[in-house]
């Protein structure tokens, strides 16, 4: 069977890193696979199959380039605009999801819209095999691109595909609220544990320190502020030295912001097995999203042997436990995760026993019981 993957962007993100495992494995197990793309770059990861992108025309290509700055730079009056509205602010429209549409071919099996708009775009082409919706995003990843993108997001939840792919129950809360007798399968995601897992090789060794490892991302719901905050909250009881990665210089910008006594090192751009050295490099992870699709991160560092700490942001609680692999506080509470954390570096029995059954929940989620899920849902609907 044929399957194509439709995405927006290939450029380094969790969610575009589940697009290729499933597509890898699915190659792997006999299918032709392909991805289609408006734009970015996959040379970060190691996809097996083919990749095309869409060319677009160069004035919007220009104009979707000034609007990614522009909002990384996050100018305070662009800060939430969707891009229709800032081609329109410029004396012209730009349409991305009818163009992706028409450059969806008809000859595959099954096609996967893997992001809000390319579910429009499916939706709108000519395609006439299984259309189904792998589902990762939620309302405050459609409001970076503001109200539009919200109301576009929400609009996707209804349109009846054959089956949506929900990587997590709180996703497939969200699909049925808006359409009660979707076929919905949960999917989850996972962890290559030949990838990460416990390490002795220490890629940061800083003697006389704690290493706390976290991951700093610019969009808002990531909670990097509350990280900030949280790693100088501890400095001030125990010393720590802080594995961040991230963008350095929105790294350095936030560090700026907060009076901090510890020291850090900054990785950008890691590939995984980078990132999993780093893992088992740090004596504890910290992850503070307000929210998550799933919630990669703290999985990959239970597998890697790091305990963690980590927020209550709805998609990981399909595989975190308060107590037994993780130390759960509510997104935003920096008093909450800073007092997890010291308790994770301070009680040795407390860690040994979150690393125990942090190992034992990664090895029951790997990339092929995702990839299972795929296969009922493109078998059981072509049948």
């Amino acid at each position: 069977m044929k399957v194509l993957f439709i995405t927006y962007g290939l450029s380094i993100a969790g969610g575009n890193r589940a697009i290729f495992e499933v597509a890898n494995r699915l190659s792997d197990r006999g299918y032709y696979v392909e991805v289609l793309a408006l734009g970015g770059d996959h040379s970060w990861f190691d996809v097996k199959v083919s990749v095309k992108y869409l060319e677009l025309p160069k004035r919007m290509r220009t104009l979707l380039r000034a609007y990614s700055l522009i909002k990384y730079l996050r100018v305070k009056e662009y800060k939430y605009i969707d891009v229709n509205t800032f081609a329109k602010r410029l004396g012209f429209r730009v349409d991305l999801i009818r163009p992706l549409a028409e450059a969806i071919p008809n000859n595959f099996d099954a096609a996967v819209a893997t992001y809000y708009p390319t579910a429009l775009s499916l939706w709108l082409s000519r395609h006439e095999g299984l259309r189904l919706y792998f589902v990762q995003d939620f309302p405050e990843l459609a409001s970076a691109d503001g109200h539009y993108g919200l109301r576009l997001w929400d609009l996707t939840l209804r349109i009846p595909f054959n089956a949506f792919l929900a990587v997590s129950t709180y996703i497939k809360n969200l699909i049925l609220e808006r359409q009660y007798n979707a076929k919905i399968l949960v999917t989850g995601a996972g962890v290559d544990i030949n990838v990460f897992k416990p390490s002795k090789d220490k890629l940061v060794d800083v003697k006389g320190k704690y290493k706390v490892m976290t991951i700093i991302g610019s969009n808002p719901w990531k909670g990097a502020d509350v990280a900030i905050r949280v790693l100088s909250e501890v400095s001030r009881k125990l010393p720590i030295h802080a594995i961040l990665v991230g963008d350095r210089e929105f790294v350095d910008l936030l560090i700026k912001s907060v009076k901090h006594s510890f020291t850090y090192t900054v990785f950008s751009n890691v590939p995984d097995d980078l990132l999993a050295r780093l893992y088992s490099s740090a004596d504890a992870f910290l992850f503070t999203s307000y929210v998550e699709g799933f919630g990669l991160p703290p999985l990959e560092a239970m597998a890697s042997g790091t305990p963690v700490v980590t927020t209550d942001c709805l998609g990981n609680r399909d595989y975190v436990i308060d107590g037994v692999n993780a130390l759960v506080a509510k997104p935003g509470d920096v008093e909450g995760l800073a007092n997890s954390l010291i308790k994770i570096l301070m009680d040795e029995k407390l860690r040994e026993r979150l690393i125990e059954n942090g190992l034992k929940t990664a090895k029951q989620w790997s990339w092929d019981k995702v990839v299972d899920k795929f296969e009922e849902a493109i078998k059981g609907e072509s049948q």
